[in-house]
């Protein structure tokens, strides 16, 4: 199986063959390739005991079709009826993936997170207000680079490692489906989560990284709980 093959597949799996998505195997890379890490983390937070929604931009739960965003933007917008999931665990603050949404680092600066696992009350603040995500409430993200035939540059790394500074260091990861020698030791220099090789074609190295993905959900739990 091609990697755009098991993205898709993975995808339509994650939708419990409810909804549709609207991408397909001809989508963009990149845009298929933040869709599937998405999944990765939703399988993580049900390995740890989450329920998992689908909601719109307006609250309501989808009928179809499972609209992702193909292109970054704030949370808030609605020219396309965009889509994301809410997790909720037992006695827990309930919290929302998003794909592709901008949030304010600490500079006040918006940046784009490719994968968004933040409050769900923040969410809906920011919906109302028409207002970005505080990185402060944002619990989890992930970078993905989609290279195929192609090589991750060193300077992919040094912008990644100033992002962390804008939107917090801690749980926030680099996912990349090439490998670089570079890349991966300047990112363990600085103590920074990563996996250079991430497909589901490398059936190991995405069992590895959920695992990382269920700890943070498991140190969030350890937090909210009463």
């Amino acid at each position: 199986m091609t990697i755009r093959l098991g993205l898709i597949a993975d995808i339509k799996a994650a939708l419990s063959g409810a909804l549709s998505p609207n991408l397909t195997a001809g989508s963009n890379g990149d845009d298929l390739y933040e869709a599937y890490i998405w999944t990765v983390v939703l399988d993580a937070a049900r390995n740890k005991g989450a329920t998992i929604l689908f909601k719109d931009v307006f609250g309501n739960n989808p009928t179809s079709t499972f609209y992702f965003r193909t292109s970054p933007g704030e949370i808030w917008w609605n020219s396309k009826n965009y889509c994301h999931a809410e997790i909720q665990f037992p006695t827990c603050t309930p919290l929302e993936a998003h794909i592709g949404i901008y949030v304010e680092g600490r500079s006040k600066v918006r940046h784009e997170c490719d994968v968004a696992i933040l409050f769900k009350t923040e969410a809906d603040i920011c919906r109302s207000k028409n207002a970005l995500p505080r990185a402060s409430k944002v619990i989890m993200s992930v970078e993905a680079k989609y290279y195929v035939g192609s090589t991750l540059g060193l300077g992919l790394g040094r912008a990644f490692l100033g992002l962390c500074n804008e939107i917090q260091r801690l749980n926030r990861f680099f996912i990349a489906t090439s490998p670089s020698k570079s890349i991966a030791k300047l990112l363990s220099k600085h103590t920074i989560g990563f996996d250079l090789g991430f497909t589901p074609t490398i059936p190991h190295n995405v069992d590895v990284m959920r695992g990382l993905f269920e700890k943070v959900f498991a140190n969030f739990i350890a937090q909210e709980s009463s």
